[in-house]
């Protein structure tokens, strides 16, 4: 194409490009659609349509719906995300790169009072250390707490895009469900005693992997996504996975 027909086309994308936007926000603006829940799982496999679909960079395509996305998200509701634990630049940056300059993003030194907003109403989240991430002040243990059993890890970033062997830094942990985006690993912990968890998991035919330990209780990567009341869990239980419960999902790339 020569330089002013490829301006032309620019400008028609552009115009295209604004009143999609534009019908998007003003969809999300509406009083029916700030009242539904805001989805990541939906997230992602917008963003990994995108990515599909074009030959721009992953990370730019990424990095344009979560700016989006965060600021539907507030008007869905969400009012406020703790952020706390390992590197605070970090963290700080996960938070921003996965919801944007729209969101409330509060900084806080204890992983422990993260969790407990996160806990005390659905329209907060925290946005904590990756949990497969080596390192001191592990807090995953914590979702088997009697307190925070209904809080669950919805998803890792940077996550979208990536590949599917990439462990992300940050984990969103909230009280929202658990929902599969089409392509999807699981979090589990069990109490493992025997080191035995592959095994169990083998019987119970769910592909799996011991991917952190605290004592006898393991984290357990599952390699696509399985609902809290799939019978295999049961299977894998009574072959000695003592305890074993779903506590996040992560959409993979």
């Amino acid at each position: 194409m020569d330089p002013e027909t490829v301006e032309t086309a620019i400008e028609e994308a552009d115009k295209r490009l604004v009143a999609a936007i534009a019908e998007r926000l003003a969809l999300a603006a509406s009083e029916v659609a700030s009242a539904l829940p805001v989805s990541p799982a939906q997230d992602a496999a917008v963003v990994r349509r995108l990515t599909r679909m074009t030959s721009a960079p992953p990370d730019t395509v990424a990095r344009l719906w979560r700016a989006l996305s965060g600021d539907i998200w507030v008007t869905r509701g969400l009012k406020a995300v703790y952020v706390a634990g390992g590197d605070p630049a970090q963290l700080l940056l996960g938070a921003r790169g996965y919801f944007g300059f729209g969101v409330n993003v509060i900084q806080v030194l204890d992983i422990r009072e993260a969790l407990e907003k996160a806990d005390n109403a659905s329209d907060i989240l925290a946005c904590l250390p990756w949990p497969e991430n080596a390192g001191p002040g592990q807090w995953w243990p914590m979702l088997n707490e009697n307190r925070f059993r209904s809080l669950s890890i919805l998803a890792g970033w940077p996550n979208l895009p990536g590949s599917p062997s990439d462990v992300p830094k940050v984990a969103i942990v909230g009280k929202l469900p658990q929902e599969p985006s089409g392509e999807d690993d699981m979090l589990a912990t069990a109490h493992d005693d025997a080191f035995g968890a592959e095994r169990c998991l083998q019987m119970a035919r769910l592909s799996g992997e011991v991917v952190a330990r605290a004592r006898s209780l393991a984290l357990i990567r599952l390699r696509e996504f399985v609902p809290a009341d799939d019978h295999r869990l049961d299977i894998a239980r009574k072959a000695g996975l003592d305890g074993l419960r779903i506590v996040g999902v992560r959409p993979r790339p």
